[in-house]
């Protein structure tokens, strides 16, 4: 068995210890319960909702033109469409008056015990004069009025409901009216003179139907993973490998290691090799969690646009160059913490070390989840690019826009900076500063004429 299988055996059991196992698994797990959780309440927002009709007059209207519209029928056909097998309207829509209150009036507080009492969260108040403004050709008034529960992000979801019966309320007496006055096959011009239409231009062509903000948000439900996965990646990699390092001259591992005929090359790429494969099994396993959580997050918030269809889709290609991205970005995060951890003098030491490389793998994700990389100043997309890190958050936008020229010159800058990484930690491991520290190393004292 070669060397450098040696090294890379005897880094992955020093790396992937009981401990860091299960702190990778119960967030794995804890993603897939908050997905879960967050699917359930979506579920559960997507129940048709019941409201509490509140009307003395029974909603029956006489027009100017001596023609009846019923309030409460047209609520009923609003629901009609949408009650389940087994259902009946009286139960997604119940019709109370002032006398099925205590005190027989129309008091607010009387009428909130009344409705929670039937599970219902909001109410359509028809006042007694509503018939008589409408026939007078009055504007006339219709009262919603809502419960609010702190019940999460999607609590306000059931009160949306009694707006759009309100919408639909109006839009449907509208139509009753000006066919009165104009008739059936003049009301289409009379309600809506002016027609419109959209479309977007992506990527060079021009999508109907498809406005920039629907693209906008189904964009973002894809590309919002990547850059917190490898926040999280190079975050606890970086963490395990700089007091790993640490801990091996805390109990002087590392020094035997040295000794042996082993080149320093080796070793270094032994480490690496071995950090690289708990980077990508680490990665592999927050991806996964993470899907379950953002799947269920983002299915409420998206538009139903299909990003294949607006030329924004990933193909074969695209996801090679995205994972060649990553892993890149994974070995210039281990090339930093190499470096760093050549400094660490024991394991508590170590511990300090580990805040460059969490800050450096912050900056990018937090500017690529709220600006974008083309969303940004030219300022800001120069310190993304020198950060390593950034280029696999920048790709999976990018590759979306077909911008192969900055996903490539990341590929090349990630490639170089990993190479003078490997350079000059096998530089290190050549010299004695790893046994005697950064003040006693030869080097340092040429360098600066000083001996301590």
């Amino acid at each position: 068995m070669s060397h450098l299988t040696n090294i890379v055996r005897k880094e992955l059991k020093e790396l992937l210890t009981p401990g860091s196992v299960l702190s990778v698994m119960a967030m794995v797990v804890l993603f897939a319960m908050l997905g879960g959780l967050v699917g359930g309440e979506v579920e559960k927002a997507k129940v048709l909702p019941a409201i509490a009709l509140v009307d003395d007059a029974n909603g029956e209207t006489t027009l100017p033109d001596g023609t009846h519209w019923s309030l409460y029928s047209t609520v009923a056909k609003i629901y009609s469409g949408s009650i389940p097998e087994g259902k009946s309207i009286d139960d997604y829509v119940v019709r109370l008056t002032s006398t099925d209150l205590p005190d027989g009036s129309l008091d607010r507080a009387a009428l909130q015990a009344k409705i929670q009492e039937k599970g219902i969260n909001s109410a359509i108040i028809v006042p007694d004069e509503f018939s008589e403004l409408i026939q007078g050709k009055k504007q006339a008034y219709l009262e919603q009025m809502y419960l609010y529960e702190a019940e999460g992000m999607f609590g306000s979801s059931p009160s949306i409901m009694a707006s759009t019966v309100v919408g639909s309320l109006g839009t449907s007496l509208s139509y009753s009216l000006l066919v009165g006055v104009v008739g059936a096959e003049d009301y289409g011009f009379y309600s809506s003179p002016i027609k419109t239409g959209s479309g977007t231009m992506v990527n060079g062509k021009y999508v109907e139907d498809v406005t920039p903000s629907e693209i906008s948000s189904q964009v973002s439900s894809q590309t919002m993973m990547v850059p917190i996965v490898i926040m999280i990646i190079i975050m606890m990699v970086g963490s395990i490998v700089i007091s790993s390092m640490g801990s091996e001259k805390e109990n002087k591992t590392l020094e035997t290691l040295l000794t042996l005929p082993i080149k320093r090359t080796t070793i270094v790429t032994g480490k690496i090799v071995a950090a690289a494969i708990v980077g990508l099994v680490y990665g592999l396993a927050y991806m996964v969690g993470m899907s379950f959580y953002m799947n269920a997050l983002t299915s409420e918030i998206t538009s139903g646009v299909k990003l294949e269809d607006v030329g924004l889709g990933f193909d074969g290609p695209d996801y090679a160059l995205l994972l060649l991205s990553m892993f890149l970005s994974i070995v210039c995060a281990l090339g930093i913490c190499m470096i760093l951890g050549a400094f660490a003098k024991n394991y508590k030491s170590a511990q300090t070390m580990t805040m460059p490389l969490s800050i450096l793998a912050m900056i990018p994700a937090f500017v690529i989840m709220f600006s974008g990389w083309y969303g940004s100043s030219p300022i800001i997309q120069g310190i993304l690019f020198a950060i390593p890190f950034s280029h696999p958050m920048i790709a999976m936008q990018a590759l979306m826009y077909n911008d192969y020229t900055l996903v490539l010159s990341g590929i090349a800058y990630m490639a170089a900076f990993a190479v003078v990484a490997i350079m000059v930690t096998v530089r290190l491991y050549s010299s004695d500063i790893l046994i005697t520290g950064l003040g006693q190393n030869r080097t340092y004292q040429r360098l600066t004429g000083k001996k301590r």
